[in-house]
């Protein structure tokens, strides 16, 4: 009996799904077409079930490997190259490079809102608050020297808020559990317990030993408990490391001009805190202060009556003279330098001023300016003092080329027309006015 063909089919020839091609007989459903398909379905399953988890293994493998690379390169560029140094401290000093460059820029942003005379009140506003958060966040310089000139503003509103600013500024601490011991503090000194207060404002000068505030309060602890000499000598240090705080200053001078009749150094701290804040309710204080001593009060009348302004030099309050011989230029240079700079933004408010209503060109401005930078050139100096002089300077030439960008030039054909617009009737001005359109249309053809 002769062999199917199809049970002859080699293994090869399942895939071809049939017998022979040459045939042409009816071919019955045999055992080779029905295994044919599952044969090629298991291969498939083989195929799928090997490859794609080697395919996959070799893509994460791969993936892992370039991060890997990646995360080495990074690695690399943070490990410490000097002997003796860590990468927790390069890091740290990175994150405060970041944290200056972002309160530097901010504050800049901040300024030139408050400076500009195109800005809306509401934006003003918001940037007083954010001067406030980086005063506070960060301790910055910069940010209080802008809230104190602020109080100089004309506009109320704007002099009261950063009045506000600055009583947050000096009161808080930018570590908040410090915070939470001054509040625990003041509740046990409100109850009466002065001398358990005491002790944590104690503790918490012991663990900030140059934050003014904490001697600020342990002198009310010490007021509390009558002890005078303790009280005058925590002002004193509170003042010291925070120079630009008018209320501790009304608190001293209030303090030795009733208790110790120093009415001296009392007339000094009332006159600097009154230039700070110049809407301070003071006038009793002042008041009584004369009464006390009538020669103060001479004093005062003979200092404002020899105040001549004059565009041939600088303020005497600005040059060097006024603050080398302190001993805080020396030992402490960023507070004395914190305290030039109030100066600097009060006399901004006031003697720039003035320099403009006296018609001063850019020549006779750029004159003022030069002298200023120079006399505080830091060569000129000890080295003691490279410190503290550095810092003024870098301050007054920033200064300097803001304000001098805001003078323009004058127009010559202008100032014609402003010296005969009084003097003349309406044809001359319109004859020069005519005159200035002529030079004006002659000057843009020929550029």
């Amino acid at each position: 009996m002769a062999a199917d063909p199809d049970e002859l089919a080699p293994w090869p020839d399942l895939l071809t799904f049939g017998g022979s091609s040459g045939s042409s007989r009816p071919r019955s459903r045999g055992r080779g077409q029905v295994l044919r398909p599952l044969a090629v379905a298991a291969l498939c399953s083989w195929a799928l079930a090997s490859w794609v988890p080697a395919f996959a293994m070799q893509r994460s493998s791969r993936i892992e490997a370039q991060c890997a690379t990646r995360c080495r390169a990074g690695l690399k560029d943070q490990v410490p190259t000097e002997p003796g140094r860590s990468s927790d401290q390069d890091g740290y000093e990175q994150l405060c490079c970041r944290w200056n460059r972002e309160e530097a820029e901010a504050v800049e942003k901040a300024k030139k809102t408050l400076q500009s005379g195109k800005t809306t009140k509401e934006a003003k506003q918001l940037a007083i608050n954010e001067l406030e958060y980086w005063a506070i966040r960060r301790g910055g310089y910069d940010a209080e020297i802008i809230l104190i000139g602020t109080l100089a503003s004309p506009d109320k509103d704007l002099a009261g808020q950063a009045h506000v600013s600055l009583k947050k500024t000096w009161a808080s601490h930018f570590n908040a559990w410090v915070n939470n011991d001054i509040i625990h503090g003041k509740t046990i000194q409100n109850r009466g317990g002065a001398r358990e207060a005491l002790k944590i404002f104690d503790k918490v000068i012991f663990e900030n030993p140059i934050w003014g505030e904490g001697y600020h309060l342990r002198a009310k602890c010490w007021n509390t408990l009558k002890d005078l000499d303790m009280t005058i000598h925590d002002l004193r240090k509170a003042l010291e490391y925070c120079p630009n705080n008018y209320l501790v200053m009304i608190e001293l001078g209030i303090t030795l001009m009733d208790k110790k009749q120093e009415y001296d150094e009392a007339y000094a701290l009332f006159k600097n805190a009154a230039e700070l804040c110049p809407f301070l309710p003071i006038d009793i204080f002042v008041k009584s202060l004369h009464a006390k001593a009538p020669h103060l009060k001479a004093q005062a009348e003979a200092e404002a009556a020899a105040y001549i302004f004059t565009l041939d030099a600088p303020p005497l309050k600005l040059l060097p003279e006024s603050w080398i011989h302190r001993e805080m230029a020396i030992e402490r240079p960023n507070q004395c330098f914190l305290r030039v700079g109030a100066e600097l933004e009060q006399l901004r408010a006031r003697w720039f001023t003035q320099v403009r209503e006296h018609d001063a060109d850019r020549g006779t401005q750029r004159k003022l300016w030069g002298k200023l930078v120079i006399k505080w050139d830091p060569d000129k100096f000890p080295k003691e003092l490279h410190s503290f002089t550095s810092q003024v300077h870098e301050a007054l030439k920033a200064r300097s080329e803001r304000e001098l960008a805001k003078v323009e030039e004058k127009d010559p054909d202008k100032e014609e027309f402003d010296r005969t617009s009084d003097e003349y009737d309406e044809e001359a001005v319109a004859f020069l006015r005519q005159l200035r359109a002529e030079r004006r249309q002659k000057q843009k053809q020929k550029a």
